[in-house]
């Protein structure tokens, strides 16, 4: 199931927060990011990893290297990192 992740920046550029969509729909009361910041870009992806690969890669950042190593979903067989958010892009249940 594709989510919504957006990426903040804090007016003075020192802070960037990175998530899901829904968690920063109040941004302006965010103390950290304060009532300036700015919306960096936004994107859909299917997990957690695939959209910490996404934003590394816009930041200009190392590449991503997910948490633990990936199994086959037990419920689809597709790949999924059980020691990450363990998240299957396929079908779309938590492992």
């Amino acid at each position: 199931m594709l989510r919504v992740y957006e990426a903040w920046q804090s007016a003075n550029g020192l802070v960037t927060a990175f998530g899901l969509a829904e968690q920063f729909a109040e941004v302006q009361k965010d103390p950290d990011l304060g009532p300036d910041a700015k919306l960096l870009y936004r994107f859909e992806a299917h997990t957690l990893e695939e959209a910490s690969a996404i934003h590394c890669l816009r930041m200009g950042w190392r590449p991503y290297e997910p948490i633990g190593e990936s199994q086959p979903c037990p419920h689809c067989g597709a790949q999924v990192y059980p020691e990450g958010s363990g998240e299957c892009w396929q079908c779309g249940k938590v492992s």
